[in-house]
């Protein structure tokens, strides 16, 4: 069966055979996490960091990455349309906006609350704004004014090159 939001507690355990391990579950600590995940550093340093980071043994890290990765994993295809770090302002001030959270509130929230919270920012952020530009389609049957417009907005809120995967 498939977790859902509306209907299934946020999870902080996880269990592994008979034993449950109380995560550290706030937003702060999974991106922490993620960060770590991205360094160029031994695998072993990211495991025992994020295992230990979430409250797990390191043999649990299939674990680690399930509650990093969230409830609704998307592949995506193509080019990533925001970066948890270089997007921050833009994405706390998008939950400013839309919720009315503090800084203090959203790094503190669950990780997963965090996660559907941002699947549903609304337009009218300049967080949502940046991400349509980023995404948005350039079609060959436009004008080639056009075209350069679209082009040039779209390199004025480019990411900058940064290992994405974990």
């Amino acid at each position: 069966m498939r977790w859902a939001i509306l209907t299934d507690k946020l999870p902080t355990t996880i269990t592994v055979g008979k034993v449950s391990f109380e995560l550290d579950v706030k937003t702060s600590t999974a991106l922490n996490c993620i960060r770590k995940l991205r360094e160029d550093i031994a695998d072993e340093i990211k495991v025992m960091y994020v295992t230990k980071r979430l409250g797990l043994p390191t043999n649990c890290f299939d674990n680690a990455l399930w509650f990093l990765t969230g409830p609704n994993e998307v592949k995506g295809k193509g080019s990533p349309s925001f970066d948890y770090f270089q997007d921050a302002n833009l994405i706390y001030s998008a939950f400013q906006q839309a919720y009315g959270l503090s800084l203090d509130e959203v790094t503190s929230m669950h990780w997963w609350r965090f996660l559907a919270l941002l699947e549903g920012l609304p337009s009218g952020t300049r967080f949502m704004d940046v991400v349509s530009i980023r995404t948005m389609e350039i079609d060959p049957k436009d004008s080639q004014e056009v075209k350069l417009r679209k082009l040039k907005a779209k390199n004025a809120v480019a990411l900058k090159s940064s290992k994405m995967e974990w």
